[in-house]
Protein backbone atom coordinates (compact mmCIF):
# COMPACT_ATOMS: atom_id res chain seq x y z
CA UNK A 1 0.00 0.00 0.00
CA UNK A 2 1.22 3.63 -0.80
CA UNK A 3 0.32 6.71 1.46
CA UNK A 4 1.53 10.38 1.42
CA UNK A 5 2.80 11.76 4.43
CA UNK A 6 2.00 15.24 4.18
CA UNK A 7 3.66 17.36 6.88
CA UNK A 8 2.93 21.24 7.46
CA UNK A 9 2.69 23.39 10.15
CA UNK A 10 1.90 27.05 11.22
CA UNK A 11 4.49 29.75 10.59
CA UNK A 12 3.29 32.11 13.28
CA UNK A 13 3.10 29.50 15.95
CA UNK A 14 6.81 27.39 15.27
CA UNK A 15 8.97 25.84 12.58
CA UNK A 16 11.82 24.08 11.35
CA UNK A 17 14.87 24.07 14.64
CA UNK A 18 18.75 23.66 14.47
CA UNK A 19 19.76 20.59 13.41
CA UNK A 20 16.50 19.50 11.75
CA UNK A 21 17.97 18.93 8.72
CA UNK A 22 19.99 15.96 10.44
CA UNK A 23 17.18 14.51 11.33
CA UNK A 24 15.57 14.50 7.84
CA UNK A 25 18.43 13.37 6.35
CA UNK A 26 18.35 10.33 9.36
CA UNK A 27 14.27 10.01 8.24
CA UNK A 28 14.99 9.33 4.66
CA UNK A 29 18.30 7.01 5.36
CA UNK A 30 15.95 4.78 7.60
CA UNK A 31 12.95 4.79 5.12
CA UNK A 32 15.42 3.66 2.06
CA UNK A 33 17.19 0.95 4.41
CA UNK A 34 13.48 -0.29 5.28
CA UNK A 35 12.69 -0.23 1.82
CA UNK A 36 9.76 2.35 2.07
CA UNK A 37 10.70 4.95 0.82
CA UNK A 38 9.70 6.06 -2.83
CA UNK A 39 9.75 9.59 -2.99
CA UNK A 40 10.27 12.52 -0.84
CA UNK A 41 10.20 16.32 -1.59
CA UNK A 42 10.20 19.39 -0.02
CA UNK A 43 8.66 22.27 -1.19
CA UNK A 44 9.51 25.92 -1.70
CA UNK A 45 7.80 29.04 0.58
CA UNK A 46 4.03 29.21 -0.42
CA UNK A 47 4.66 32.28 -1.41
CA UNK A 48 6.27 31.35 -4.29
CA UNK A 49 3.05 28.71 -5.32
CA UNK A 50 0.37 29.73 -8.05
CA UNK A 51 -2.99 28.37 -7.93
CA UNK A 52 -4.72 27.22 -10.89
CA UNK A 53 -8.52 26.91 -10.78
CA UNK A 54 -11.01 26.33 -13.40
CA UNK A 55 -14.42 27.42 -13.03
CA UNK A 56 -17.41 27.62 -15.78
CA UNK A 57 -14.50 26.73 -18.51
CA UNK A 58 -12.90 29.09 -17.56
CA UNK A 59 -8.75 29.27 -16.26
CA UNK A 60 -7.63 31.80 -13.45
CA UNK A 61 -4.25 31.44 -12.03
CA UNK A 62 -3.39 33.16 -8.48
CA UNK A 63 -0.08 34.04 -7.00
CA UNK A 64 0.52 32.11 -3.92
CA UNK A 65 -1.44 29.35 -2.28
CA UNK A 66 -5.12 28.63 -0.80
CA UNK A 67 -4.61 25.73 0.63
CA UNK A 68 -5.42 26.01 4.52
CA UNK A 69 -5.18 29.84 5.15
CA UNK A 70 -2.10 30.43 7.78
CA UNK A 71 -0.96 26.42 7.51
CA UNK A 72 2.52 25.76 4.92
CA UNK A 73 2.13 22.37 3.54
CA UNK A 74 5.97 22.00 3.28
CA UNK A 75 6.00 18.93 1.01
CA UNK A 76 5.20 15.12 1.34
CA UNK A 77 6.99 11.84 1.77
CA UNK A 78 5.42 9.12 -0.30
CA UNK A 79 5.67 5.54 1.33
CA UNK A 80 5.08 1.80 0.12
CA UNK A 81 4.06 0.08 3.31
CA UNK A 82 2.19 -3.10 4.40
CA UNK A 83 -0.81 -1.51 6.11
CA UNK A 84 -2.02 2.17 7.81
CA UNK A 85 -0.41 1.69 10.96
CA UNK A 86 3.23 1.61 9.01
CA UNK A 87 2.01 4.17 7.52
CA UNK A 88 1.13 6.04 10.50
CA UNK A 89 4.30 4.95 12.83
CA UNK A 90 6.83 6.85 9.86
CA UNK A 91 4.17 9.97 10.16
CA UNK A 92 5.56 10.18 13.91
CA UNK A 93 8.96 10.10 13.06
CA UNK A 94 8.53 12.97 10.93
CA UNK A 95 10.49 16.30 12.38
CA UNK A 96 7.32 18.41 11.47
CA UNK A 97 4.84 16.37 13.45
CA UNK A 98 6.76 18.21 16.67
CA UNK A 99 5.38 21.23 15.96
CA UNK A 100 2.71 21.19 12.89
CA UNK A 101 0.95 17.83 11.68
CA UNK A 102 1.51 15.11 9.05
CA UNK A 103 -1.41 14.09 7.43
CA UNK A 104 -1.43 10.61 5.99
CA UNK A 105 -3.62 9.58 3.17
CA UNK A 106 -3.82 6.42 0.81
CA UNK A 107 -2.48 6.85 -2.76
CA UNK A 108 -4.85 5.79 -5.08
CA UNK A 109 -2.77 3.02 -7.46
CA UNK A 110 -4.35 2.11 -10.58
Amino acid sequence: MKFALVYAYDPVQAGPGHGEIDEWVDLVAALEAAGNLVHESGFHPAGQAQTVMVRDGRSQVRAGTVIGAGTTVAGYIEVEVADENAALAWAERVPTARYGQVEVRRIVEY
